[in-house]
């Protein structure tokens, strides 16, 4: 009794493996999508395999790969749009030199900078910032382009507060100066970067930053509200 009991325990742990693994009797496993390019391959049977011989299959085995691509992309504001008439230009002026990036609609500026390779952080600023809080204040740039270039149109209520609370809030500061993180991109601009630690000097461009993405796309993460906070 205790012997047809074990078997009956082995048995079940098998078919249960089997499953886990994906594999069942004489059956193909093939991915299908509208893309030109995909990779095929075949599952074997494994009715009658031996338990090592199954175990010794997890490392290999192959699974169908199929690549989609598609030109759709949802912004932050929601909406679905396609192509190159969603794009607009972001003209970045350093000391030496300016950069042109095409941008998202709706994009929170300070991760489309991050995620381009640019960094609208100074220096050391670039580990020590507040991630999209709103609250450190070292993202602030010069912003440029028309009344509807970006949202929203005037500072909301955490860059009043940071860009008026020291080093910030010198009597020569451009009214220009938002945070990167508190407004969306909706046409084209132009931002420049101050020097100094949170950017609050105003008497020279700083030198341009590449991004530097300590903590991967958490760097960018809690700046993802869409849209800013509007007051």
């Amino acid at each position: 009794m205790v012997m047809i009991h074990n078997k009956a325990i082995i048995a079940m742990s098998m078919m249960v493996l089997r499953k886990s693994l994906g594999w069942m009797p004489h059956r193909h496993f093939a991915c299908h999508s509208s893309s030109s390019r995909r990779m095929r391959t075949t599952s074997s049977s494994v009715v009658s395999a031996p338990f090592t011989s199954i175990l010794d299959r997890t490392v290999d085995r192959n699974r169908d790969i199929a690549v989609f691509s598609t030109t759709t992309t949802k912004y932050d504001d929601g909406k679905e749009t396609n192509g190159e008439s969603d794009m607009v230009n972001v003209t970045l002026e350093t000391a030496s030199k300016q950069t042109s990036l095409k941008v998202q609609k709706g994009e929170v500026l300070r991760r489309a900078l991050l995620r381009r390779g640019v960094s609208p952080h100074n220096g050391r600023a670039r580990l020590i910032n507040c991630r999209g809080l709103g609250t450190c204040g070292t993202c602030a740039v010069e912003i440029e382009g028309n009344d509807d270039a970006i949202v929203p149109a005037e500072r909301n209520t955490k860059e009043r507060l940071r860009l008026n609370f020291p080093p910030h809030g010198s009597p020569d500061q451009s009214p220009n100066l938002r945070l990167a993180c508190q407004v969306q991109v909706k046409d084209d601009i132009v931002i420049r970067k101050r020097t100094g630690f949170w950017g609050q000097d105003t008497d020279e461009l700083a030198e341009g930053y590449d991004a530097e993405l300590w903590f991967g796309n958490l760097e960018y993460l809690l700046d993802s509200k869409s849209p800013p906070d509007q007051k």
